[in-house]
């Protein structure tokens, strides 16, 4: 138990230099991106004229009068203290924006993984059970078509059959639990393709071991055995994938929350972007870059929690 907590201190410890870098990134990208934001707030239609005076105050009152170094150090020190800024258009708390749609975005990200893992899991233990059998043809092609088929395809696709054509589910928005349905079914899709392939391939290469090979001349079924011993061992390749799709997800499903007009933190950055709002999409990005650094620090807990081996390597450092 000592070891374990030493590395957790450890590794959030890293964190701290790791963070800084991606703010550094963040702050960035905003302030690189093409056009002018100002000139986006002066003239949002494009047909609209306005003095150098009023471009002036207005740059003075966005903060985008200042060097880029001390607009960072502006930032930064707003983001120690928890405040990200505000829209540049609609004057809102970038903070209380995020706060409000990230909610969102997490219900969808859960929905999502829990469709991801229940059936990337299932087929690929199918596929792996009945190798080279139909059930393996039928599944592998359906994994293929899964991975191939562009998400926004799909998305029209549902809204399509079961919007418009069956009225099962709306056609966007969230005003009640089946609206996260159809968006949470276009992203589970690819990962679903990846997940089961990747469980076949691990669960067969545990298959061809000694151990399994012991436990299936005790009688037990090539089902059994997959499930019961080979299984169990190839967790840590399906959770590795699982939490970084997870963290993929968290971060912002851009494409699938502006076609379904889902109000989470993916929609907001891809508004940001297009209105050249750079705050909002510098905490956009530190969001994700967080969620990612997050992500990889609970995969490596469970490393230590699920392998003996790693455990005792953690102790003996």
């Amino acid at each position: 138990m000592e070891a374990l907590i030493k590395y957790v201190l450890k590794r959030t410890a890293l964190l701290v230099p790791v963070l800084a870098g991606i703010s550094v990134v963040a702050f960035a990208l905003g302030a690189m991106s093409p056009g002018d934001p100002v000139d986006q707030v002066l003239n949002p239609s494009g047909n609209e004229s306005y003095t150098q005076e009023e471009y002036e105050q207005t740059a003075t009152r966005m903060g985008l009068d200042k060097p880029v170094y001390v607009q960072y150090g502006k930032w930064l020190g707003g983001l120690l203290r928890g405040d990200l800024g505000r829209s540049f258009f609609t004057s809102k708390s970038i903070r209380d924006q995020l706060a409000r749609r990230i909610p969102v975005s997490a219900r969808l990200a859960a929905l999502t993984m829990a469709l991801t893992a229940a059936a990337g899991v299932g087929f690929g233990m199918v596929m792996a059970v009945y190798k080279d059998r139909l059930p393996d043809h039928i599944l592998g092609a359906f994994s293929t078509a899964a991975l191939s088929v562009p998400g926004f395809w799909t998305a029209i696709l549902l809204i399509w059959l079961l919007a418009e054509s069956w009225r099962v589910f709306p056609t966007s928005g969230i005003d009640s639990w089946k609206g996260y349905v159809l968006p949470a079914v276009t992203l589970a899709l690819p990962g679903t393709g990846v997940c089961a392939r990747l469980t076949r391939s691990a669960v067969l290469d545990e298959m061809g071991r000694q151990y399994v090979t012991t436990a299936a001349s005790k009688g037990l079924s090539r089902r059994q055995t997959a499930a019961r011993h080979a299984f169990p061992n190839t967790l840590i390749p399906i959770v590795t994938y699982l939490g970084n799709h997870m963290a993929g997800i968290l971060g912002g499903a851009s494409i699938v929350e502006t076609v379904f007009a889902v109000p989470g933190i993916g929609s907001y950055a891809i508004s940001a972007v297009q209105s050249k709002d750079y705050y909002v999409v510098q905490a956009y990005v530190l969001f994700s870059g967080a969620v990612y650094v997050a992500a990889n620090v609970l995969i490596d807990l469970f490393y230590i929690a699920a392998n003996p081996r790693i455990r005792r390597g953690e102790a003996g450092r």
